[in-house]
């Protein structure tokens, strides 16, 4: 599908950024990605529009595979950080 790019929204990334906007829903998949995986890994940098999310992120517990973006448990702790639950 298209996605308007004046509508296009960055949630969250990979370093504890939360947009101010602060939607509900991509912070809590965030969130549930860590607890449905045991705390093994995280889906992160939550972009696009409404709940149509592009070009994610993933943190691992071990640091290791999905990319240089993955920051292991440093991503998760900032995430977590700057999460508040709803």
């Amino acid at each position: 599908p298209y996605i308007d790019p004046q509508r296009y929204i960055k949630h969250n990334n990979n370093y504890g950024f939360v947009h101010p906007l602060n939607r509900c829903t991509p912070q809590a998949f965030s969130h549930f990605s860590w607890e449905h995986t045991r705390h093994l890994l995280m889906v992160v940098d939550i972009q696009g529009v409404g709940d149509l999310y592009t070009d994610p992120q993933i943190h691992t517990a071990n640091g290791q595979g999905y990319g240089t973006g993955n920051v292991g448990l440093t991503g998760v702790a900032r995430f977590l950080t700057t999460h508040k639950c709803n």
